[in-house]
């Protein structure tokens, strides 16, 4: 993380050279997250999508003549799925992250961008709400850090600026709880569609 950190930070010095455009902004929206279990397990299961929301931060720094630009973002976000086990009692489970995608991008036709990175997820809160009457449950703790990563497209509107990602893990997430024995492992994908809007800007 601290090696990424002093890249984006040298990055930002070569570019400020060469007359780069730096940007600072609020965006927020909303996600249609779905969690799945990386492996089948041994038990039954199903589990439905959950909408959530999103807010932040962000910054940008871009090169005018190539159109490319980094931009890293600081977002609270949620991931959320109803878990339903066999025909038992269906449970709801959620875990709040603070999100630090480092996005690299290229904008083209003045408005309209692509871009991908990766996003290193930092979970602050977990909500699993396994039955508290089957013994057949345990809670586990999911892991503190993870690494996802990011797709997106966006438009540049002014000082407004539309994104939609799409947002998955493939690794693990840790395990949220075991099920007679079985401990399965945790993945994520996530549709977003963040409005964000520019607050100021240096060196335009």
């Amino acid at each position: 993380m601290k090696k990424l950190f002093i890249f984006v930070v040298i990055c930002s010095l070569n570019i400020h050279a060469s007359n780069a455009q730096l940007e600072f902004g609020l965006k927020g929206g909303l996600s249609g997250s779905k969690l799945n279990l990386s492996e089948k397990p041994s038990f039954e299961y199903s589990n439905e999508s959950n909408n959530t929301i999103n807010f932040g931060i962000y910054s940008r720094l871009m090169i005018p003549v190539v159109g490319l630009y980094i931009q890293p973002e600081v977002i609270l976000n949620n991931r959320a799925s109803n878990f339903k086990v066999l025909n038992e009692k269906a449970f709801f489970h959620k875990a709040n992250y603070v999100d630090i995608p480092v996005l690299v991008g290229f904008r083209f036709l003045k408005i309209a961008r692509v871009y991908g990175g990766p996003n290193f997820q930092i979970l602050t809160k977990q909500l699993t709400e396994i039955p508290a009457d089957n013994p057949d449950y345990v809670k586990n703790e999911l892991s503190k850090r993870s690494t996802g990563y990011q797709l997106g497209v966006g438009a540049d509107l002014a000082r407004l600026r539309v994104d939609l990602k799409w947002d998955f893990n493939n690794a693990s997430m840790g395990s949220p709880f075991t099920y007679k024995g079985h401990t399965p492992e945790l993945t994520s994908r996530l549709i977003t569609l963040q409005i964000g809007f520019k607050l100021f800007s240096f060196f335009d």
